[in-house]
């Protein structure tokens, strides 16, 4: 199929080099959802899909498997342009973020990169999945001050501002990598998510537990996973004890994309990224990290079959690679992950 992209300026413009590479591109063919044709079944071809952090190494692989091998027509987002032609040739349209967003500014940016989308158009355009592949690592300031110190003097040259600026920036950065992209995701789900619609956000599975040396990313990821769970509880398709199941069919009144949608968590341990090899150890086996791609098509199945998504509001632990012993004339070979709930 022929892709056209749109770039959707919202306040910061996309660079002159993707202007230039994506000048011979624009939107005109995307995938509005025929309310008339509910016995019809979708097909992939049919779906769209919202993907923050297209730009990322996860984004981008999530982004070439729903394009290229499920043809769906994608929308991304992200604080830095596509470059590369496979990039931008996948992409439908592209909403360029800003990188200091606070979560106000950048559930706005979404909203009218959204409605800058539509304008012009018969039908509002609606997405069947929003998956936000947004994130990174930080760890916790190595600077310290101790306790009962005076202000006016230093720890090893760090005043006690220092300590608390340093602290401050940590923390703002790993929110707004981490859970600030999708609390405004979930705000455009409330606006143009489909029926049927898939929600799907990256949590840790670090953060399950405490996380000593990282606790600003930790408390990023626990807060995720906790919006996941209650987002999911409001949708019809959650699970839990009756008390929530009554208070969310009261939520859900006038919100019907929350009827059938399903929000889901996915808790990587470690992925196979040229970032994340850097920190490597000797130890450190790339064979038994988790691969982008297995990630991008488990979500691929969601999308095309809901029967096989989760319970909405799961948080879905992705289990690494094993090694499998061959047969006598064989050496063996890696499996793929593996994905089970464990809440």
């Amino acid at each position: 199929r022929t892709r056209q992209i749109q770039t959707i300026t919202t306040k910061r413009p996309s660079s002159s080099s993707y202007q230039q590479q994506q000048s011979h591109r624009h939107l005109s063919n995307f995938s509005f959802i025929d309310e008339s044709s509910t016995k019809k079944q979708k097909t992939a071809s049919n779906k769209t899909a919202l993907i923050l952090g297209s730009s990322g190494i996860l984004g981008k692989t999530i982004v070439q498997h729903l394009s290229h091998d499920l043809q769906m027509t994608i929308i991304g987002a992200d604080v830095i342009d596509p470059v590369k032609k496979k990039d931008i040739d996948a992409l439908d349209a592209f909403i360029p973020l800003q990188h200091t967003s606070n979560a106000t500014e950048l559930t706005k940016s979404l909203s009218l990169g959204m409605r800058n989308i539509n304008d012009g158009k018969e039908k509002v355009v609606m997405v069947d999945a929003i998956i936000c592949a947004s994130g990174g690592w930080e760890g916790d300031p190595t600077s310290s001050y101790l306790p009962g110190r005076l202000l006016e003097e230093e720890e090893d040259g760090i005043t006690p501002e220092m300590a608390a600026e340093e602290w401050g920036k940590v923390l703002d950065k790993m929110l707004q990598m981490n859970l600030h992209p999708v609390l405004a995701a979930g705000n455009v789900a409330s606006t143009h998510m489909a029926n049927q619609g898939l929600f799907v956000a990256f949590g840790a599975t670090a953060a399950l537990m405490p996380t000593p040396g990282m606790a600003a990313y930790g408390a990023a990821k626990a807060a995720t996973h906790q919006y996941i769970q209650t987002l999911g509880a409001m949708t019809g398709l959650g699970i839990g004890h009756n008390k929530i199941r009554k208070d969310a069919k009261k939520f859900r009144r006038g919100k019907p994309y929350l009827d059938d949608m399903t929000a889901v968590a996915i808790l990587p341990t470690m992925l196979d990224t040229p970032t994340n090899r850097k920190f490597a150890t000797r130890k450190d086996d790339f064979n038994a990290w988790t691969k982008p791609i297995d990630i991008a098509e488990e979500i691929g199945k969601w999308v095309v079959e809901p029967y096989l998504r989760p319970s909405s509001g799961s948080l879905i632990k992705v289990y690494p690679p094993r090694f499998q012993p061959g047969d006598d004339d064989s050496d063996g070979e890696w499996s793929k992950s593996t994905f089970g709930q464990v809440r």
